[in-house]
């Protein structure tokens, strides 16, 4: 097992090498990258401006939480570039095009190869910005946050980009069923889009799905929770079980795709 994960983490450090050469020859590429981040960040930043322009909190939100619920979303997003951003919707291309085959003809998890192989290392810059940005947030909070908060809130946050991981993958899993499945990075983005507005907006059943079977609550609203509210352990509890479960339907999915798979040979 020790030889196992050793191997695999040589493997995705070779990714990350290559994926930075590969980043460093198409410098604009690079910077153009950051500067769409930022317009987005800023966008979203504007859009609850507006709101705040016209409420004093969103539920349990003040306006000094949202901002720095936005950070956290901002930051969610950035770490899952990092990691997945750049593979998920790879499967649609390896699948149309029959790249596949050579993939699962390697001598390595092909689920490890097609989650990892790029690693967008842009993502490092915005996450280190924002890492600072949060602790002077989280520092000029009104209410006293302490170690337990940022204990509980890492393991949350870790977790979120995982469920976040498990839903682009199984969307993008699809193209074994329909062939061609490009919609759905379209499909995918509408489905985010509720994980990017506090938990406290939504009611009634919606809310509760948001917190269960469909866990968009679970990507940023639970880790902000647990960093400026009462950790609530039972609801990390849940969001582990949610988590291992994503992950096992995850792997099922995958596996039930190649079994439909028709290689480009046939």
């Amino acid at each position: 097992m020790r030889l196992m994960v050793h191997r695999y983490l040589k493997l995705w450090l070779a990714f990350f090498r290559n994926s930075l050469s590969r980043d460093m020859e198409f410098k604009m590429n690079f910077i153009g990258n950051l500067f769409i981040d930022s317009i987005f960040y800023g966008s979203l930043y504007f859009f609850f401006s507006v709101i705040f322009s016209y409420v004093d909190s969103l539920g349990d939100f003040s306006r000094d939480a949202v901002i720095i619920f936005l950070i956290i979303t901002y930051l969610t997003d950035t770490v899952f570039l990092f990691f997945f951003g750049s593979n998920t919707f790879q499967v649609n291309r390896m699948v149309v095009r029959g790249d596949l085959d050579l993939l699962l003809l390697k001598p390595v998890n092909a689920l490890f190869f097609i989650s990892f192989r790029y690693v967008s290392t842009y993502a490092l810059i915005s996450s280190s910005i924002l890492i600072a940005i949060l602790f002077r947030a989280t520092y000029l909070y009104s209410s006293t946050i302490g170690i337990y908060n940022y204990v509980m809130f890492f393991f949350s946050f870790l977790m979120g980009i995982l469920i976040l991981y498990c839903v682009e993958f199984m969307i993008a899993c699809l193209v074994f069923w329909y062939k061609n499945f490009s919609v759905g990075g379209w499909l995918a983005s509408e489905l985010i889009k509720y994980s990017r507005r506090p938990d406290s907006i939504y009611s009634g059943m919606f809310r509760k799905a948001l917190f269960t079977i469909f866990p968009m609550a679970l990507v940023s609203s639970l880790p902000a929770r647990m960093l400026l509210f009462k950790p609530d352990v039972t609801l990390l509890l849940s969001q582990l079980f949610i988590t291992v479960a994503a992950l096992s339907l995850a792997i099922v999915v995958w596996n039930k795709g190649l079994l439909k798979y028709d290689s480009a040979s046939s």
